[in-house]
């Protein structure tokens, strides 16, 4: 549009009022159309682009995080995590969107308008661009600085996010402990330091915005003062000092802009970095796969180890369980129980030759049919806010809902909420009882009809009665079944019992052997024992 205006006034300098000005203003108007529509696709195209690229980066990120040991999570706070997958995939998605169209515009705005005016008048043109050099100096300390308080400023935000996250779980416990106050005054100091840092950002963007906008001034302010010397002179006409300008238009806001430009650049690149260290330290995920057959085999053999800066929690433990054995495994607290089934399960990955299912080292087994073999029922039991069905059947079809119920001994209980099995329970589930959330954990695990069970003090929340009635049932389908417990009742029920001490097996053989030895078994009996009569008078 500039060289049709340069044209055009020096058509008007040439021919006065007899200039004929209509071909030019209509094509004037077409090329002001075009560039309008131009701009209107190329945002629809890049902007729609950036949110479809926010999806599947939240996609693949979700995925990830399916996919990591516990030790990840020990590494990273949930709110670091929660900050990657909402205000960094933002970041990235305006990097890719609003980004791409500030730096392709830019580029497309210095080179087809340096070229123009090159054409123009070289001259004036290497005036124009004196101050360039100061302006990629200034970019690059800006971008520098940038990068710095961009990623402490993230950082920061994720500190912030992990604050809400535990203060919401915890929230019971911090209005029983009447920590409100402290509370707060937490999670302000962390959004303190989060205004600090974001502060330190926007001021850098404010010093360099400005500085943009000064350089542009000086580079009209010379081309206005050598131009206007050399239309005076005759050495180009006043056409080609309007079209020049009109050029120099169009790096005006690249230029003023440049500092947004590049922070919105900077900002989603930082981003990216966080977000692909998540992605590409993902493991494969496993699928759907049925069990091994059973029931199965299970042995530990000269198992040793340990939890990433605790120390050893198991101590060349070696024992077996024959198919359709029940095995008890009882000690003092801190004595390695709930480890076994964390490694059984591969939760945390044991050391290779140590953990066997069915005379296969675990560590070869592929983590889909190993998991599909293993009913793993923790301590404690997470439920999610769906109906209890669904918290049963985790989305698995053909499984018997209310059979896995009744083993568990929570059915008659289901069946008397005013929904049933269609009764959503709240966060973590917690709208039931502690020993309800643990016996549809197992009822959960019994809906798979796993060859082999693993449970976790699942009997700590329950009375004595529904603890021989479940035992009963797990008896009777006559599964591979390790019982980490503190209840020894369970153990007495057991065809043996494993006793462990600081790690180290010290004990092993059915109720009766154990109590004759007068071991740590034994005094973990007659202390039980005493407790249970005290309570009862």
């Amino acid at each position: 549009m500039p060289w049709t205006v340069k044209h055009a006034i020096d058509a008007l300098a040439r021919d006065g009022a007899a200039a004929a000005l209509g071909g030019y203003v209509g094509l004037i108007l077409a090329l002001a159309a075009a560039n309008g529509a131009a701009r209107l696709g190329s945002r629809f195209a890049i902007l729609g682009a950036g949110q479809r690229v926010e999806a599947d980066l939240r996609d693949r990120l979700y995925a990830a995080l399916q996919t990591f040991p516990p030790e990840f999570f020990a590494r990273h706070s949930t709110g670091d995590l929660m900050t990657r997958a909402s205000s960094d995939v933002s970041a990235v998605r305006s990097l890719v969107g609003f980004g791409a169209v500030s730096l392709v515009s830019t580029a497309l705005a210095f080179g087809g308008a340096l070229a123009a005016m090159l054409a123009v008048d070289p001259w004036l043109t290497l005036c124009a661009m004196a101050p360039m050099p100061i302006l990629v100096l200034l970019a690059r300390r800006f971008n520098v600085s940038l990068n710095e308080r961009t990623q402490a400023m993230q950082e920061q935000l994720g500190t912030l996010s992990g604050r809400v996250q535990e203060t919401l779980a915890g929230m019971a416990a911090i209005r029983a402990y009447t920590m409100e106050h402290r509370a707060a005054a937490t999670f302000a100091a962390a959004n303190r330091t989060l205004l600090e840092r974001s502060v330190a950002v926007a001021a850098i963007q404010a010093r360099f915005t400005p500085l943009m906008s000064l350089i542009a001034g000086v580079g009209v302010l010379v081309v206005i003062w050598v131009g206007g010397r050399d239309v005076a002179s005759g050495r180009i006409t006043l056409g080609d000092l309007v079209a020049f300008n009109g050029y120099l238009g169009y790096l005006a806001w690249p230029t003023v802009a440049l500092g947004l430009t590049l922070s919105v650049v900077r900002r989603g690149l930082t981003s990216m970095e966080r977000i692909q260290e998540i992605v590409t330290a993902a493991r494969p995920a496993p699928g759907d796969a049925a069990p091994l057959g059973g029931p199965p085999s299970l042995a530990f053999e000269r198992l040793t180890w340990g939890y990433p800066a605790r120390g050893q929690a198991l101590r060349d433990v070696t024992f077996a369980v024959a198919p359709g054995e029940m095995v008890a495994v009882v000690g003092p607290t801190g004595a390695g129980k709930s480890t076994l089934g964390l490694l059984l399960a591969r939760l945390w990955e044991p050391p290779a030759g140590t953990v066997f299912v069915g005379g296969r080292d675990v560590t070869s087994l592929p983590l889909a049919p190993l998991r599909a073999t293993v009913g793993w029922v923790p301590q404690e039991a997470f439920l999610f806010s769906r109906s209890i069905a669904d918290n049963i059947t985790l989305g698995r079809a053909g499984l018997d809902v209310v059979a896995a119920a009744q083993a568990a001994n929570v059915a008659a209980e289901v069946s008397g909420f005013p929904d049933g099995y269609a009764t959503v329970v709240g966060e973590r589930g917690l709208t039931v009882s502690g020993g309800q959330r643990q016996r549809l954990a197992l009822a959960r695990a019994l809906a798979g009809r796993p060859p082999i069970l693993v449970l976790d003090d699942v009997f700590a929340s329950v009375d004595a009665a529904t603890e021989e009635a479940i035992v009963r049932a797990l008896r009777d389908h006559r599964l591979t079944t390790l019982v980490m417990t503190h209840r020894l009742r369970v153990a007495q029920a057991a065809d043996r019992v494993v006793v462990l001490d600081e790690g180290r097996l010290v004990e092993h053989g059915d109720h009766a052997t154990l109590l004759a030895a007068g071991g740590l078994y034994a005094r973990l009996w007659r202390r039980q024992q005493l407790e249970e009569e005290i309570a009862r008078a």
